[in-house]
Protein backbone atom coordinates (compact mmCIF):
# COMPACT_ATOMS: atom_id res chain seq x y z
CA UNK A 1 0.00 0.00 0.00
CA UNK A 2 1.38 3.82 -0.87
CA UNK A 3 2.61 5.27 2.27
CA UNK A 4 0.86 8.24 1.17
CA UNK A 5 -2.79 6.04 1.32
CA UNK A 6 -2.34 4.75 4.99
CA UNK A 7 -3.08 8.07 6.77
CA UNK A 8 -5.99 8.58 5.41
CA UNK A 9 -7.10 5.05 5.61
CA UNK A 10 -6.07 5.59 9.75
CA UNK A 11 -8.45 8.75 9.53
CA UNK A 12 -11.30 6.32 8.30
CA UNK A 13 -10.94 3.94 10.98
CA UNK A 14 -10.73 6.60 14.10
CA UNK A 15 -13.70 8.52 12.28
CA UNK A 16 -15.71 4.90 12.58
CA UNK A 17 -14.33 3.76 15.78
CA UNK A 18 -15.43 7.63 17.10
CA UNK A 19 -19.39 6.99 15.88
CA UNK A 20 -19.11 3.50 18.27
CA UNK A 21 -19.49 5.99 21.11
CA UNK A 22 -22.16 7.75 20.53
CA UNK A 23 -24.30 6.43 23.09
CA UNK A 24 -22.18 7.03 25.79
CA UNK A 25 -21.48 10.32 24.95
CA UNK A 26 -25.18 11.59 24.61
CA UNK A 27 -25.79 9.56 27.85
CA UNK A 28 -22.89 12.43 29.76
CA UNK A 29 -24.36 15.13 28.25
CA UNK A 30 -27.87 15.03 27.95
CA UNK A 31 -29.00 13.56 31.21
CA UNK A 32 -27.23 16.62 32.66
CA UNK A 33 -28.76 19.28 29.94
CA UNK A 34 -32.25 17.65 29.77
CA UNK A 35 -32.45 17.95 33.45
CA UNK A 36 -31.30 21.06 33.51
CA UNK A 37 -33.77 22.36 30.96
CA UNK A 38 -36.52 20.45 32.72
CA UNK A 39 -36.15 22.15 36.31
CA UNK A 40 -35.79 26.00 34.35
CA UNK A 41 -39.05 24.73 32.94
CA UNK A 42 -41.03 24.31 36.08
CA UNK A 43 -39.31 27.06 37.93
CA UNK A 44 -40.58 29.79 35.16
CA UNK A 45 -43.99 27.64 35.24
CA UNK A 46 -44.60 28.22 39.07
CA UNK A 47 -43.36 31.74 38.67
CA UNK A 48 -45.77 32.44 36.16
CA UNK A 49 -48.72 30.94 38.34
CA UNK A 50 -47.97 32.98 40.83
CA UNK A 51 -48.05 36.00 38.31
CA UNK A 52 -51.44 35.10 36.97
CA UNK A 53 -52.95 34.77 40.38
CA UNK A 54 -51.91 37.95 41.25
CA UNK A 55 -53.39 39.43 38.58
CA UNK A 56 -56.58 37.44 39.13
CA UNK A 57 -55.79 34.99 35.86
CA UNK A 58 -56.09 31.21 35.81
CA UNK A 59 -53.57 29.14 36.86
CA UNK A 60 -51.81 26.21 34.83
CA UNK A 61 -49.93 23.09 35.30
CA UNK A 62 -48.10 20.90 32.43
CA UNK A 63 -45.99 18.04 33.11
CA UNK A 64 -43.38 15.95 31.30
CA UNK A 65 -44.58 12.37 31.11
CA UNK A 66 -42.20 11.55 29.18
CA UNK A 67 -39.03 12.20 27.32
CA UNK A 68 -37.47 10.43 24.61
CA UNK A 69 -34.27 11.69 23.07
CA UNK A 70 -33.35 10.09 19.43
CA UNK A 71 -30.15 9.63 17.56
CA UNK A 72 -28.92 8.90 14.07
CA UNK A 73 -25.61 9.28 12.50
CA UNK A 74 -24.75 7.63 9.59
CA UNK A 75 -20.86 7.21 8.29
CA UNK A 76 -19.47 7.18 4.86
CA UNK A 77 -16.28 6.13 3.41
CA UNK A 78 -15.29 5.94 -0.26
CA UNK A 79 -11.57 4.71 -1.62
CA UNK A 80 -11.42 4.21 -5.55
CA UNK A 81 -8.51 3.59 -7.15
CA UNK A 82 -7.04 1.86 -10.76
CA UNK A 83 -4.07 -0.10 -9.69
CA UNK A 84 -3.69 -1.84 -13.23
CA UNK A 85 -2.97 1.39 -15.23
CA UNK A 86 -0.02 0.95 -16.72
CA UNK A 87 0.72 4.69 -16.05
CA UNK A 88 -0.41 4.46 -12.40
CA UNK A 89 -0.22 8.05 -10.59
CA UNK A 90 -1.46 8.04 -7.03
CA UNK A 91 -2.25 12.20 -7.26
CA UNK A 92 -4.55 11.03 -9.96
CA UNK A 93 -6.04 7.40 -9.79
CA UNK A 94 -6.73 7.47 -6.29
CA UNK A 95 -9.70 9.35 -4.91
CA UNK A 96 -10.36 9.23 -1.43
CA UNK A 97 -13.92 10.66 0.27
CA UNK A 98 -15.75 10.74 3.98
CA UNK A 99 -19.50 11.63 4.66
CA UNK A 100 -22.33 11.50 6.78
CA UNK A 101 -25.09 12.70 8.71
CA UNK A 102 -26.31 13.35 12.40
CA UNK A 103 -30.01 14.24 13.61
CA UNK A 104 -31.43 14.38 17.01
CA UNK A 105 -34.82 13.95 17.19
CA UNK A 106 -36.31 14.39 20.84
CA UNK A 107 -39.79 13.31 21.46
CA UNK A 108 -41.62 14.95 24.66
CA UNK A 109 -45.10 14.23 25.84
CA UNK A 110 -47.02 17.31 27.99
CA UNK A 111 -50.02 16.12 30.11
CA UNK A 112 -51.96 18.80 31.20
CA UNK A 113 -52.41 18.63 34.71
CA UNK A 114 -56.24 19.10 34.70
CA UNK A 115 -59.69 17.70 36.67
CA UNK A 116 -59.12 15.65 39.67
CA UNK A 117 -55.15 15.65 39.22
CA UNK A 118 -55.56 19.52 39.22
CA UNK A 119 -57.76 19.30 42.50
CA UNK A 120 -55.28 16.92 44.18
CA UNK A 121 -52.35 19.60 43.16
CA UNK A 122 -53.72 22.46 43.07
CA UNK A 123 -56.74 22.69 45.71
CA UNK A 124 -55.79 19.94 48.02
CA UNK A 125 -54.61 20.89 51.28
CA UNK A 126 -51.08 19.45 51.59
CA UNK A 127 -51.12 16.22 54.38
CA UNK A 128 -49.14 16.87 57.23
CA UNK A 129 -46.87 13.90 57.14
CA UNK A 130 -45.21 14.88 53.45
CA UNK A 131 -44.63 18.50 55.23
CA UNK A 132 -42.91 16.43 58.54
CA UNK A 133 -40.98 14.18 56.51
CA UNK A 134 -39.35 17.54 54.54
CA UNK A 135 -38.31 19.15 57.83
CA UNK A 136 -37.02 15.60 58.94
CA UNK A 137 -34.73 15.69 55.96
CA UNK A 138 -33.64 18.77 56.85
CA UNK A 139 -35.73 21.53 55.37
CA UNK A 140 -35.32 25.17 57.07
CA UNK A 141 -38.74 24.56 59.43
CA UNK A 142 -39.13 28.40 58.53
CA UNK A 143 -39.58 27.83 55.06
CA UNK A 144 -41.42 24.65 54.64
CA UNK A 145 -43.73 24.93 57.75
CA UNK A 146 -44.30 28.79 56.89
CA UNK A 147 -45.28 28.10 53.18
CA UNK A 148 -47.35 25.03 53.92
CA UNK A 149 -49.08 25.25 57.41
CA UNK A 150 -52.08 27.82 58.24
CA UNK A 151 -52.11 26.53 61.92
CA UNK A 152 -50.49 24.51 64.48
CA UNK A 153 -52.71 23.86 67.59
CA UNK A 154 -54.55 27.04 67.50
CA UNK A 155 -51.43 29.21 66.39
CA UNK A 156 -51.81 31.50 63.22
CA UNK A 157 -49.64 31.87 60.60
CA UNK A 158 -49.83 34.80 58.48
CA UNK A 159 -52.74 34.11 55.86
CA UNK A 160 -56.23 35.35 55.26
CA UNK A 161 -57.15 37.88 52.61
CA UNK A 162 -54.10 37.49 50.34
CA UNK A 163 -54.90 41.49 48.97
CA UNK A 164 -55.93 42.73 52.89
CA UNK A 165 -53.50 40.88 54.68
CA UNK A 166 -54.33 38.84 57.90
CA UNK A 167 -54.07 38.13 61.41
CA UNK A 168 -50.88 36.73 62.56
CA UNK A 169 -50.02 34.51 65.95
CA UNK A 170 -46.76 36.38 66.74
CA UNK A 171 -46.27 33.05 68.73
CA UNK A 172 -46.08 30.69 65.59
CA UNK A 173 -42.92 32.29 63.93
CA UNK A 174 -41.40 31.39 67.81
CA UNK A 175 -42.47 27.85 67.55
CA UNK A 176 -40.62 27.35 63.97
CA UNK A 177 -37.59 29.27 65.07
CA UNK A 178 -37.44 26.55 68.42
CA UNK A 179 -38.36 23.50 66.16
CA UNK A 180 -35.16 24.28 64.09
CA UNK A 181 -32.90 25.41 67.25
CA UNK A 182 -33.69 22.00 68.72
CA UNK A 183 -33.33 19.77 65.37
CA UNK A 184 -29.89 21.90 65.12
CA UNK A 185 -29.26 20.67 68.90
CA UNK A 186 -29.91 16.94 68.44
CA UNK A 187 -33.33 16.70 70.43
CA UNK A 188 -35.98 16.82 68.02
CA UNK A 189 -36.42 13.68 66.08
CA UNK A 190 -39.03 12.20 63.70
CA UNK A 191 -41.30 8.92 63.21
CA UNK A 192 -43.57 8.08 60.42
CA UNK A 193 -45.54 4.98 60.92
CA UNK A 194 -47.18 3.76 57.36
CA UNK A 195 -50.61 2.42 57.35
CA UNK A 196 -53.69 1.37 55.13
CA UNK A 197 -55.05 4.93 55.74
CA UNK A 198 -51.91 6.57 54.94
CA UNK A 199 -48.97 8.01 56.64
CA UNK A 200 -48.73 9.19 60.24
CA UNK A 201 -45.76 11.32 61.56
CA UNK A 202 -44.87 11.73 65.00
CA UNK A 203 -42.85 14.76 66.97
CA UNK A 204 -40.20 13.22 69.42
CA UNK A 205 -38.17 15.33 71.81
CA UNK A 206 -34.97 13.20 72.64
CA UNK A 207 -34.91 14.59 76.68
CA UNK A 208 -35.30 12.98 79.48
CA UNK A 209 -38.56 13.71 81.62
CA UNK A 210 -36.54 15.31 84.68
CA UNK A 211 -34.01 17.47 82.57
CA UNK A 212 -36.41 19.04 79.94
CA UNK A 213 -34.65 22.13 77.85
CA UNK A 214 -35.88 25.48 78.21
CA UNK A 215 -36.15 25.21 74.28
CA UNK A 216 -38.01 21.80 74.89
CA UNK A 217 -40.37 23.34 77.65
CA UNK A 218 -41.33 26.59 75.71
CA UNK A 219 -41.92 24.69 72.77
CA UNK A 220 -44.04 22.41 74.76
CA UNK A 221 -45.79 25.42 76.33
CA UNK A 222 -46.60 27.17 72.75
CA UNK A 223 -48.22 24.32 71.78
CA UNK A 224 -50.28 23.71 75.03
CA UNK A 225 -48.41 19.94 74.93
CA UNK A 226 -48.44 17.44 77.90
CA UNK A 227 -44.57 18.17 79.77
CA UNK A 228 -44.21 14.77 80.40
CA UNK A 229 -44.35 13.38 77.11
CA UNK A 230 -41.91 12.90 74.42
CA UNK A 231 -43.47 11.36 71.24
CA UNK A 232 -46.69 13.61 69.90
CA UNK A 233 -48.74 12.15 66.95
CA UNK A 234 -49.39 14.60 64.44
CA UNK A 235 -52.57 15.33 63.07
CA UNK A 236 -54.69 16.87 60.07
CA UNK A 237 -57.16 19.58 61.90
CA UNK A 238 -58.00 22.51 63.48
CA UNK A 239 -57.69 23.42 67.43
CA UNK A 240 -55.11 22.64 70.07
CA UNK A 241 -57.36 19.75 72.86
CA UNK A 242 -55.61 17.04 73.17
CA UNK A 243 -52.29 17.30 74.88
CA UNK A 244 -50.65 14.27 73.50
CA UNK A 245 -51.49 15.57 69.58
CA UNK A 246 -50.00 18.40 67.17
CA UNK A 247 -52.99 19.32 64.80
CA UNK A 248 -51.60 21.14 61.84
CA UNK A 249 -54.11 22.43 59.37
CA UNK A 250 -52.39 22.81 55.76
CA UNK A 251 -52.30 24.97 52.94
CA UNK A 252 -53.17 23.92 49.53
CA UNK A 253 -50.57 24.79 46.83
CA UNK A 254 -53.13 27.51 45.64
CA UNK A 255 -52.86 29.24 48.52
CA UNK A 256 -48.89 29.20 48.85
CA UNK A 257 -49.21 30.89 45.54
CA UNK A 258 -52.04 33.40 46.00
CA UNK A 259 -49.94 34.46 49.29
CA UNK A 260 -46.63 34.28 47.35
CA UNK A 261 -48.52 36.68 44.76
CA UNK A 262 -49.50 39.16 46.97
CA UNK A 263 -45.59 39.49 47.56
CA UNK A 264 -44.94 40.36 44.00
CA UNK A 265 -43.80 43.80 43.09
CA UNK A 266 -45.96 44.98 39.95
CA UNK A 267 -45.95 48.36 37.83
CA UNK A 268 -47.82 51.19 39.68
CA UNK A 269 -49.71 51.14 36.30
CA UNK A 270 -51.23 48.47 36.66
CA UNK A 271 -52.79 49.04 39.96
CA UNK A 272 -53.89 52.38 38.65
CA UNK A 273 -56.13 50.76 35.76
CA UNK A 274 -57.49 48.34 38.40
CA UNK A 275 -55.48 45.06 36.99
CA UNK A 276 -54.07 43.76 40.14
CA UNK A 277 -53.63 45.38 43.82
CA UNK A 278 -51.47 47.27 45.66
CA UNK A 279 -48.50 45.04 46.78
CA UNK A 280 -48.10 44.61 50.80
CA UNK A 281 -45.95 46.71 53.12
CA UNK A 282 -43.77 43.94 54.52
CA UNK A 283 -43.49 45.51 58.12
CA UNK A 284 -41.27 43.77 61.20
CA UNK A 285 -44.03 41.34 62.04
CA UNK A 286 -43.52 39.26 58.34
CA UNK A 287 -39.97 39.01 58.56
CA UNK A 288 -39.98 35.50 60.45
CA UNK A 289 -41.80 34.51 57.31
CA UNK A 290 -41.00 33.15 53.76
CA UNK A 291 -41.12 36.07 51.37
CA UNK A 292 -40.45 35.54 47.74
CA UNK A 293 -39.44 39.33 46.66
CA UNK A 294 -40.13 39.44 42.36
CA UNK A 295 -39.44 42.08 40.69
CA UNK A 296 -41.21 43.59 37.22
CA UNK A 297 -39.64 45.39 34.14
CA UNK A 298 -40.38 46.63 31.07
CA UNK A 299 -36.64 44.50 29.57
CA UNK A 300 -35.80 40.89 29.98
CA UNK A 301 -34.12 40.70 33.08
CA UNK A 302 -30.24 39.84 33.38
CA UNK A 303 -28.34 37.33 34.87
CA UNK A 304 -31.77 36.62 37.39
CA UNK A 305 -32.55 33.42 39.15
CA UNK A 306 -35.76 32.63 37.54
CA UNK A 307 -37.90 34.73 34.92
CA UNK A 308 -40.56 35.17 32.90
CA UNK A 309 -43.12 37.25 30.72
CA UNK A 310 -46.75 38.34 31.08
CA UNK A 311 -48.94 40.70 28.84
CA UNK A 312 -45.51 42.84 27.68
CA UNK A 313 -44.18 42.83 31.64
CA UNK A 314 -41.16 40.55 33.07
CA UNK A 315 -40.98 39.63 36.20
CA UNK A 316 -38.30 37.92 37.96
CA UNK A 317 -36.52 36.79 41.50
CA UNK A 318 -32.80 38.44 41.16
CA UNK A 319 -30.03 36.20 41.56
CA UNK A 320 -28.41 37.99 44.04
CA UNK A 321 -31.63 37.33 46.23
CA UNK A 322 -30.40 34.36 48.66
CA UNK A 323 -33.70 34.81 50.90
CA UNK A 324 -35.87 34.73 47.79
CA UNK A 325 -33.88 31.93 46.24
CA UNK A 326 -34.12 30.02 49.17
CA UNK A 327 -37.51 30.14 49.68
CA UNK A 328 -38.49 29.77 45.73
CA UNK A 329 -36.17 26.66 46.16
CA UNK A 330 -38.76 24.93 48.95
CA UNK A 331 -41.57 25.80 46.91
CA UNK A 332 -40.22 23.90 43.97
CA UNK A 333 -40.09 20.78 46.56
CA UNK A 334 -43.49 21.31 47.58
CA UNK A 335 -44.51 21.25 43.73
CA UNK A 336 -42.63 17.73 43.23
CA UNK A 337 -44.10 16.61 46.40
CA UNK A 338 -47.97 17.22 45.73
CA UNK A 339 -47.17 15.93 42.08
CA UNK A 340 -46.47 12.80 43.78
CA UNK A 341 -49.25 11.95 46.11
CA UNK A 342 -51.11 9.78 44.24
CA UNK A 343 -53.51 7.64 46.10
CA UNK A 344 -53.06 8.67 48.97
CA UNK A 345 -55.58 9.67 51.51
CA UNK A 346 -55.81 12.97 51.31
CA UNK A 347 -56.60 15.33 55.04
CA UNK A 348 -59.89 14.96 55.96
CA UNK A 349 -60.30 18.38 58.46
CA UNK A 350 -61.53 17.86 62.35
CA UNK A 351 -62.92 20.88 63.99
CA UNK A 352 -63.47 20.44 67.72
CA UNK A 353 -66.60 21.56 69.68
CA UNK A 354 -67.06 22.06 72.90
Amino acid sequence: MPSRLRPLLCLALLGLASCASIGPATVRRDRLDYSEALAEAAKREILLNIVKLRYGDVPNLVSVSQLVAGYSLEGRVDLRSDFFRESFDFSDDVAFGIGGTFSDRPTVTYTPIKGEDFVRVMLTPIPPAELIAMLAAGTPADAVLGLGVQSINGRRNWGGNARVGGHLDRTFDQILALLEALRADGFLGFRFDVQPTGRTAYLLIDQPPDALGPRAARLLELLGLDPGARSFAIRFGLGDDRPGEIRIYTRSLIEILSILGAQIEVPGGDVAAGRTYPTWATGEDLQALPIVTVRSSELPPFGAYVGVEYRGTWFHVDDTDYRSKRVFSVLMLILNLVENIGDQQLPVITIPSG
